[in-house]
């Protein structure tokens, strides 16, 4: 009897170190959650202003494709500007991997 009883208390033990290892993960986790928050709130700040700043350049682009024939210079211009803000970004994408 004694020794289901040792054993009863061993298990005991082992059941309450796991527990409180459980509870010390689920509060670091709360703790990374709330860290997290304010880095993902500016990440939609972020995405939001390039939003409508691309909302803004198609507009533009947009006025200047229907303006007529005086305007395919700066839609030349528009364009190969375009072309190469992706070729730079792509470079500078690429040189962190």
């Amino acid at each position: 009897m004694n020794t289901l009883e040792s054993d009863n208390d061993r298990h005991t033990e082992q059941l309450a170190a796991k527990v409180s290892r459980l509870k010390s993960i689920a509060i670091d986790i709360d703790n990374e959650t709330k860290d997290h928050i304010p880095f993902l709130e500016s990440m939609n700040f972020d995405f939001n202003t390039a939003r409508s700043f691309l909302g803004g350049s198609s507009r533009h682009l947009s006025t200047a494709m229907s303006s007529g024939r005086g305007d395919r210079r700066v839609m030349c211009y528009v364009i190969a500007g375009i072309v190469f803000a992706f070729i730079f970004l792509y470079y500078v994408v690429s040189s962190f991997r």
